[in-house]
């Protein structure tokens, strides 16, 4: 099933740069992907298993470059939560269930599965902060260029309807049109206001974003944006009443228009009820153009 690498066949030899990668990608299937440990991968493959721990050390260390450390604690955070209603809902089940050992066999699985997670994403953490280059560090970026990015988001949003929400991909895309910086630049700023308490200002996905741009391809995280402003003190109190006055004032211009558009048509076509497929065509279409009313 695996290419066996015989060390004895290359007399002491080095491997050769595509039995390296041969080699690490079988590692990464077995220790990653079947959980075997080092001592039988080396058995398999048939080398040394210093090798073979330097494969996982290696593999570790390409797994922490594409997260970040608040990515990974976030990720032992939920596990952990996990564990936690596990062990309520196994301690519910003793009153009522006769199949008890059953269910402990599966929680038991579940949660080696969870303690295997953490020690791996643990052991990511470590590997990235000895053998990785240094990344950006969040707190050179400037916080009153979000805050002022955050504040115009919220003051230029006149739909009525709004909740703040953005999501990640949004976010990302109006700084970059606002300040023509590069995607290395805005990613790091995302991840400082996430730092910052935008975290916590997670939005079910379900949710719609205030500026679909990306309707229907965009799955990125959603953010409540006045949440996180209030958070961190970018607009005060007086300030947020005026967005919200402003907001109800567009609404009720927005339905005056619609209830005066509505008595135009009823006016023309007679009651809504009796309107056909064609005239409900023409109100769902109709905007400011009164030439049809006439």
């Amino acid at each position: 099933m695996y290419m066996v690498l015989d060390e004895q066949v290359k007399k002491g030899g080095r491997y050769t740069k595509r039995e390296q990668e041969e080699r690490k990608l079988q590692v990464y299937h077995l220790h990653f992907e079947q959980n075997k440990p080092a001592v039988k991968i080396a058995e398999l493959l048939n080398v040394n298993r210093n090798t073979v721990n330097d494969d996982i050390i290696y593999w570790h260390q390409q797994l922490a470059s594409e997260m970040n450390a608040q990515d990974i604690t976030a990720k032992m955070t939920k596990q952990i939560q996990r564990m936690e209603i596990q062990r309520d809902r196994l301690l519910d089940d003793l009153e009522d269930t006769k199949n008890l050992d059953d269910k402990i066999k599966v929680e038991r699985f579940i949660s080696d599965m969870d303690n295997r997670l953490i020690q791996a994403f643990s052991k990511m953490i470590l590997g990235g902060m000895e053998s990785l280059s240094p990344r950006v560090k969040l707190e050179e970026i400037n916080e009153d260029n979000i805050k002022e990015f955050v504040r115009n988001l919220i003051f230029g949003d006149e739909n009525p309807d709004s909740k703040d929400v953005y999501s990640e991909d949004e976010l990302k895309f109006k700084f970059i049109r606002r300040t023509k910086c590069d995607i290395t630049h805005v990613s790091n700023v995302i991840k400082k206001m996430k730092q910052d308490g935008l975290a916590l200002c997670e939005q079910s996905n379900s949710i719609g974003s205030s500026n679909s741009f990306m309707s229907g391809k965009d799955f990125s995280t959603k953010y409540n944006l006045g949440i996180f402003a209030n958070l961190r003190g970018y607009l005060t109190i007086n300030e947020f009443s005026e967005i919200s006055k402003k907001r109800l004032k567009i609404r009720q211009e927005f339905e005056n228009k619609e209830k005066e558009r509505r008595e135009k048509f009823i006016k023309k076509y007679g009651p809504e009820s009796q309107w056909s497929k064609e005239v409900e065509d023409m109100y769902d279409d109709f905007e400011d153009d009164d030439t049809s009313l006439t």
